[in-house]
Parts: C-alpha cells; structure tokens; sequence
C-alpha cells in the first residue's frame, strides 16, 4: 500500500456494530411502548424500512429530520399500530444513543495506527447521536476529527463532505487519504468520485455486483496494519 498519512474510518458497521446497537435500541423501544407485537415482524420490517430510507438519504431524496420519524411512521402503516412516529422515533434514538459496541478488532487497530496516522471518522447520521455513540465507547479519543453529516449538511458519496472533511482534517493532497467503510455506496463511491483512495471493508464476503471498484478490499480490519507498515500486507488490491 502506498504510505498514507490520514484515514477517514466510517462509523457504523465499520468501527461500531451497527447491527447489535440497531437490535438493542429497537427492542428497548418497543418494550418501552407497549405494543406486545411480535418482535421479528416488527424489527425485519424495520429494517427493510431503514436501509431504504438511508438510501434516499444518501441521494438527497429525504433530509435527515424527515429520516427519523418517516421510517416509523411508514412501519406503522405498514403493520397498522396507531402510534405517534416522532415519539417513538425519539424513544428510539434515546436508546441508539446508548449503542456503543465495536465491531471487531476496531479498538486494537485504532490504538495500533493511531501513534503512526492521523485518524477521524467521517459518518452519515445524526450529530448528537453518533458523537453520544463513540464517546461512550471505548474509541473515544482515538480521533482527531470527528465529522457528521448532519453536522455538515452534506452526507456520503456527496463531495461536500468530502471538501469539509479535507479541510478539516488539514490536508490539501488526496493522495495522502484513505477511507476506510463497510458501504459500497456511501463510502467507497463517494471516496473514489472524489479522488481519494478507498478500502472495502468487506466481512461477509459479499459479492460486488454495483459496478463501484474499491482500491483495496479487506476481511478483517487488522488487514489495515499493512499501512503503518506494522504487519506484512494482507489487504488485496482490487
């Protein structure tokens, strides 16, 4: 690999367990309301749901605020609960807020890369949430820079984020960035529209079928060693 100077990590599925804080928050909330429906139905529901509406989000198609109550509110139209969307929403991300689990390996080679690379975190979500999420992990401090796109006003592939990132971070030469994310969509085409480097972060083995062509593809985030030069390289280039 060549000798990159930053690394923009995405967040969820990435750094922190998206799936395992996604499940604990949706149970909590929907113990909390009282439905006594059947959890499965409701969660695949959900979740088909939410990764549809994340999508759109990423095209520019729904704003963020209209992101946290519209997924509940079509979920309970779908399943005909007679609730109220944006209080079952915040219920929701009361307890995501409290979702703090790492995928693994995440905290070993955040502390391995950390004295050699300048590390932030570049995540499409909400600001107060996502910043809730890390600080109450064991990651916190790990990063010089942390970057929202709610924050921003701007979210993953868009190029804003990527200009603001950039500017933040200090660096006014691509070559030295890397991105690092579990998203084909977000993050990889988003880094390789904008002339950054990009690694696939891509534990399930999946297939790419999008026609999106990472620069690197990685199973296991240790592969990332290979950057600091701290461990024979593992990372395929695609």
């Amino acid at each position: 690999m060549k000798n990159y100077q930053y690394i923009l990590f995405d967040a969820d599925d990435t750094l922190l367990d998206f799936q395992r804080c996604e499940r604990e928050a949706f149970t909590a909330s929907l113990t909390e309301s009282g439905f006594g429906l059947d959890f499965d139905l409701c969660f695949n529901s959900y979740t088909t749901i939410n990764r549809a509406l994340w999508l759109d989000y990423e095209q520019n198609k729904v704003t963020q605020t209209q992101l946290r109550s519209e997924r509940f509110r079509r979920l309970f139209t779908q399943l005909a609960i007679e609730s109220d969307p944006e209080a079952f929403g915040a219920t929701y991300l009361r307890h995501f807020a409290a979702g703090s689990f790492l995928t693994p390996d995440a905290l070993a080679v955040c502390d391995a890369l950390k004295s050699k690379l300048h590390l932030s975190i570049i995540t499409n979500g909400i600001g107060d949430v996502q910043f809730s999420r890390i600080a109450g992990s064991e990651l916190k401090d790990r990063f010089e820079h942390i970057i929202v796109s709610d924050d921003v006003g701007s979210a993953k592939p868009a190029p804003e984020i990527f200009d603001y990132a950039m500017r933040k971070i200090g660096c006014e030469d691509k070559s030295q960035v890397l991105i690092v994310g579990d998203s084909l969509s977000s993050d990889i085409r988003g880094g390789h529209d904008y002339g950054i480097d990009t690694c696939w972060y891509n534990p399930g083995g999946l297939e790419n079928t999008s026609g999106i062509v990472p620069t690197y593809e990685i199973a296991k985030l240790t592969d990332l060693l290979a950057l600091a030069g701290s461990e024979t390289e593992t990372a395929s280039k695609v």
